[in-house]
């Protein structure tokens, strides 16, 4: 039999489980957080059930749990402070989706407004080093954004790559190094801030790019293949059924746009993304991690570098299950009750359209509609776009960033090379990203850091120091513990409601209730998207979530 599926998770997440969100103008940011409100993106809706962002937060539910039906009124963030920086913390984010789109939403939305500082905080200091990279991709303003687009999707997703993606990153490898050390000479250098950082963290990140180079053996296929086999088990020769049960009971009723043949694709052979007729046979290196084992032999921990990632929640989630409204109803549009474009067609352009609004602050749309999108074959309006962008490929240039391989010492660096200025979005002082690792909760509590945010997103890996920071890990502490044999153990009930005099009980003892402004708003990703939990465990994790907040202080803001 195969293992729970804890085993096909990993130790290290490398990309999110959940939508990207404008952590500043999403109205439905709340539907993807601690109490979704049933919205799926993806799925099949009827006209009469769509609602815009206006319409969410100003509806007035009706709680049927209360004899008196009682009306609950929608919770309101407070405004966002117009002069000084906006604070976003990101904690287990796994990626850079948020700050991507939310820049991006920005800069798109007519003007540059206050300076945004986002606090991005892992756990594992590979996951920091993609950050710094993919911030590089979508700001490497000597490419057009449609090859970003396609470099980014590579390297983000895809086990294997095209020659010239892994190529990209060794080139990089040595300016990174030299980034972490702060004797690089590339503008990215002034938009990222590692004072948080220790330089025991420095190190270990030095440790990381150096693994990223050409000449470094990393033979990702032949590890996967290993971590499969410890996930499928007996079922192994019949994993096929269990990606198809997976995809069935997970996958296709929150996000039908995944194609089936994709996601079986991607737990075979770990590619998600092909944007193009390529080849995808070179190793992704910065999907390298380090976890803790022990010797068969002497029985003393050591460190072994393999691939950590997940095997069946796919990448997806992050940039192809959603899109701006005024194209949503072409770009998933039902014929025969199959979608007619794919999650890879839905990714490709929403990033595109991220990274456009990054450089030229214009969002990108659908050219207009034609009478062939509407019979057979059915012309996808992808196509408009493609041809319009569509460029000449020429030689690459042998003057690329940073020779690969061989590290230098620091006092002997070769000459600066000339780098390409940031996107408009990130020049000046217009973003500045920090990066921080070690414990959060320990992070949380230095007094630089208290009142300080305005937007916060937790992802489901700061979810164990969340907890702790509630006593929700310590039976003794729970306030919400009941008797196995209680009835009240089988009944979900909202915190407001099962103990309303412990609102903001731990809030004086909180690193996480102490470092958020008042009024602040805060996403919670849940176990929503996950490929191998249950319905009663993620409804029990949404619950754990929300008894957390509500021992802070924190009112759920779409709660019925």
């Amino acid at each position: 039999h195969a293992s729970d599926g804890l085993d096909a998770v990993g130790f290290v997440q490398f990309w999110g489980n959940s939508p990207a969100l404008d952590l500043l103008g999403d109205g439905q940011a709340a539907a993807f957080g601690v109490a979704a409100a049933g919205v799926t993106p993806g799925q099949q809706h009827s006209k009469e059930d769509k609602m815009t962002g206006e319409q969410f937060w100003s509806r007035e539910v009706v709680d049927a749990g209360d004899a008196g039906a009682e009306v609950h009124q929608a919770v309101e963030p407070a405004p966002l402070p117009e002069e000084g920086p906006l604070n976003i913390l990101v904690a287990g984010g796994a990626d850079i989706r948020h700050l991507v789109k939310t820049v991006a939403r920005r800069r798109g939305g007519g003007g540059r407004g206050p300076r945004l500082r986002f606090f991005l905080h892992e756990s594992n200091h590979e996951v920091l080093a993609r950050h710094i990279l993919f911030l590089q991709v979508v700001n490497n303003t000597a490419l057009p954004a449609r090859e970003r687009m396609e470099i980014f999707l590579s390297l983000y997703g895809n086990t294997l790559v095209r020659e010239r993606d892994s190529r990209y990153v060794a080139e990089l490898a040595d300016e990174f190094v030299e980034l972490v050390t702060d004797n690089s000479s590339h503008p990215l250098a002034s938009a990222i801030n590692m004072d948080g950082l220790k330089f025991k963290d420095r190190d270990i990140l030095q440790d990381v790019f150096k693994g990223w180079r050409a000449d470094v053996p990393f033979d990702i296929e032949a590890l996967r293949e290993q971590r499969s086999r410890g996930y499928y088990r007996d079922r192994y020769d019949f994993r096929k059924n269990m990606m198809d049960w997976d995809y069935q009971t997970h996958i296709k009723d929150k996000a039908g746009i995944i194609n089936w043949f994709h996601y079986k694709a991607f737990c075979f052979t770990g590619v998600a993304f092909e944007t193009r007729l390529a080849s995808y046979n070179t190793s992704n290196r910065t999907l390298a991690s380090y976890t803790e084992a022990k010797d068969r032999a002497k029985g003393t921990t050591v460190q072994v570098r393999g691939y950590w990632g997940d095997l069946i929640n796919s990448p997806y989630w992050a940039f192809s299950i959603a899109t701006n409204a005024q194209d949503r109803p072409r770009l998933f549009k039902v014929s025969g009750a199959q979608y007619r474009e794919t999650e890879t067609d839905i990714a490709e352009f929403n990033l595109t359209d991220y990274i456009g609004q990054l450089d030229t602050g214009e969002e990108l749309h659908l050219p207009a509609e034609t009478p062939e999108e509407h019979t057979f074959p059915y012309t996808s309006p992808m196509e408009g776009l493609r041809q319009e962008r569509k460029v000449e490929e020429v030689e690459e240039s042998k003057e690329q960033p940073a020779p690969q391989g061989g590290g230098r010492a620091r006092g002997r660096r070769k000459p600066a090379k000339e780098w390409p200025p940031l996107t408009p979005a990130f020049e000046g002082d217009g973003v500045e990203v920090v990066l921080l690792s070690g414990d959060l909760r320990e992070v949380l509590r230095k007094s630089k850091y208290r009142g300080l945010f305005h937007r916060g997103f937790l992802g489901a890996m700061a979810a164990m120091p969340f907890f702790e920071d509630a006593g929700l890990n310590r039976a003794a502490e729970d306030p919400f513990r009941h008797p196995e044999s209680a009835p009240a153990a089988r009944i979900r009930k909202p915190a407001r409601k099962e103990k309303p005099e412990l609102l903001g009980a731990r809030r004086d003892d909180s690193a996480f209730a102490a470092v958020f402004a008042e009024g602040a708003e805060v996403v919670a990703e849940t176990m929503k998207y996950q490929a191998h939990f249950d319905a009663q465990q993620r409804l029990a994790f949404r619950h754990r979530v929300a008894q957390a907040g509500h021992l802070f202080g924190w009112r759920l803001a779409d709660e019925a």
